[in-house]
């Protein structure tokens, strides 16, 4: 991971998300790109002029200068320290914006605020949050404002013991390993659920064959309420980041890993998300 792009609306709402992509490029030893994606029509309603374009300027140059000085005031960065890379886009679809931008930069991931306005309160409901996690080639972490990590000391991967998921729990290896993280795997299964603990096995076995990392454990729960569950997991075991890989349709799988536990997780902003899609891991 050598590109981390970081969105913003320079609210306070994001600037937990500001601090935790800066604690994974000092770790990681990568490259911190900002962008904030404004929609110039929605400030301007012009022909195009020669008036308009002094206007476009003068909004791209103050955004600039206002993303800058957000940066530089909640990171507390020192004079002779080199900031992070700039970048402002117009564009009237702020996931648009932010997808190409980070296609252009050659990305790894996306990091962003739980709520605030604008992008930041889009990922939560809005079509922000559904474009920019089916449709980003990479992975999208999500941060609430709460969030105050400066280390990772445990991942939570919540499982549908699918093969699919191989690879990604193989991409998150690559920074775990940075942080000498512990990845916990969790499954919730209901009682109506077929031979889950044998497909636990299986997949246990799968991943032993195709995934290096040692501090990897693996933990069954068997209960109907599976997002009360979760929940209370990510408390017990004090859990840093919660991994969760979506399908297109809205769907984690045919059973009950769907989109709307995903969305609920993401409502209840207890731990930042990371969010998978599956094709942001080269499978179709």
């Amino acid at each position: 991971m050598k590109t981390i792009l970081y969105a913003t609306d320079y609210s306070d709402n994001s600037i937990s998300a500001l601090k935790l992509a800066d604690v994974f490029c000092k770790k990681l030893d990568a490259k911190l790109h900002v962008i904030h994606v404004f929609d110039i029509s929605a400030t301007f309603i012009s022909t195009v002029s020669l008036a308009y374009a002094r206007l476009e300027e003068a909004a791209f140059n103050s955004h600039r200068e206002k993303l800058d000085s957000f940066c530089w005031k909640n990171l507390r960065m020192m004079e002779n320290e080199k900031g992070p890379v700039i970048h402002v886009v117009e564009n009237s679809i702020e996931s648009n914006g932010i997808i190409e931008k980070a296609e252009e930069i050659n990305a790894d991931l996306i990091i962003v605020g739980m709520t605030g306005s604008n992008i930041v309160k889009d990922l939560i409901i809005g079509s922000t949050a559904t474009a920019l996690i089916e449709k980003s080639p990479l992975p999208v972490l999500s941060v609430p404002q709460i969030s105050k990590l400066s280390e990772l000391s445990t991942i939570v991967y919540a499982t549908a013991f699918e093969e699919a998921e191989v690879l990604a729990i193989k991409k998150i290896t690559e920074f775990a390993t940075a942080f000498d993280t512990e990845i916990k795997l969790i499954h919730v299964s209901t009682k109506k659920e077929y031979a889950a603990e044998d497909q636990m096995l299986w997949f246990k076995e799968m991943l032993k064959e195709k995934v290096t990392y040692e501090k990897i454990s693996f933990e069954f729960r068997l209960s109907d309420d599976v997002f009360n569950t979760l929940k209370a997991y990510l408390k017990e075991v004090d859990a840093d980041i919660l991994v969760m890989l979506e399908r297109e349709g809205h769907t984690l799988s045919p059973n009950l890993w769907h989109y709307d536990l995903v969305k609920r997780m993401k409502l209840e902003r207890l731990v930042p998300l990371l969010s998978y899609q599956k094709n942001s891991i080269g499978i179709s």
